[in-house]
């Protein structure tokens, strides 16, 4: 069976699935997107990444299990930070785990369970998360 796109296997809430899958955005890869349930794990994904946790990047000729891993892929393979010398790959990595992780996932846990979070603007987060997802499409660094 051959494969026309890389396969991931992901989960809506892993924020290491989630900042994988923004890589692969960002580098415009396209990949068919294999969502998870966690307690029902896929035997193919078991087989491939037998520790079964997800973000699991399945390309042709490797697998990338690893969320770190898929986003230096994901740079590396489009040359996501263009030779831009302020940035090598390993920083530019840096600064987009920090995007995803802190700044990105900190607005959207306020804008999707905003029920946990008595105080904060439902709508401030979610403009928030706005901002960084258009940054990033321009490939600004926000």
């Amino acid at each position: 069976m051959l494969m026309e796109y890389p396969i991931l296997y992901s989960f809506k809430r892993c924020p290491y699935a989630m900042r994988a899958r923004m890589a692969l955005v960002l580098a415009e890869i396209t990949c068919e997107i294999r969502e998870v349930r966690l307690n029902n794990k896929p035997n193919h994904m078991l087989k491939v990444s037998p520790k079964g946790t997800v973000p699991v990047l399945i390309l042709k000729d490797m697998v990338i299990d690893e969320s770190m891993d898929i986003i230096n892929w994901a740079i590396k393979k489009n040359n996501l930070f263009k030779g831009n010398l302020e940035h090598s790959e390993k920083n530019f990595s840096e600064e987009l785990i920090s995007i995803f992780d802190d700044k990105f996932k900190y607005h959207l846990d306020r804008y999707k369970y905003s029920t946990r979070y008595e105080d904060d603007n439902l709508e401030f987060h979610r403009n928030e998360c706005h901002k960084i997802l258009i940054s990033l499409e321009k490939n600004n660094i926000p």
